[in-house]
């Protein structure tokens, strides 16, 4: 599982923030839209590994809630059930965890849904400008 600070570090590597795209010439949009291609693919490939951190954090808590379920099944010679109760908030204590954990891989993937989106308005101005200006 890779840290959401990583995948941070990895989305500010791409410059892409704060990026004014103003072509001045038809060549100059066509190598644009190529490296704008180029950081979509590098972007998408960043949201499915997040995705896959985020189903890996959440099949942990998983088998950590059945744990709590299963605990009162094992029981030893002087063991002591554990009350609903107990594993009621043991269980919310362990939610609330999980999505604490969640989050910052959530907002991270916003963001990255928010670039991807940004990217493809962009990419469909470029097309267009090198369409307009390819005909003059």
């Amino acid at each position: 599982m890779i840290s959401p600070k990583v995948y941070q570090q990895q989305i500010q590597d791409l410059g892409i923030e704060g990026l004014i795209v103003s072509p001045e010439n038809t060549e100059e949009a066509l190598i644009l839209l190529d490296a704008f291609e180029e950081t979509e693919k590098i972007l998408e490939r960043i949201r499915h590994n997040i995705r896959i951190d985020i189903r890996a954090i959440r099949v942990d808590y998983i088998e950590k809630i059945k744990g709590i379920k299963d605990s009162s099944k094992v029981m030893g010679l002087y063991s002591k059930q554990r009350s609903m109760k107990e594993k009621i908030n043991d269980k919310r204590n362990l939610i609330d965890e999980r999505d604490l954990k969640i989050a910052p891989y959530e907002s991270i993937e916003y963001t990255v849904d928010e670039y991807l989106r940004q990217i493809k308005d962009i990419k469909k101005y470029l097309k267009n400008y090198s369409r307009e200006h390819s005909l003059e």
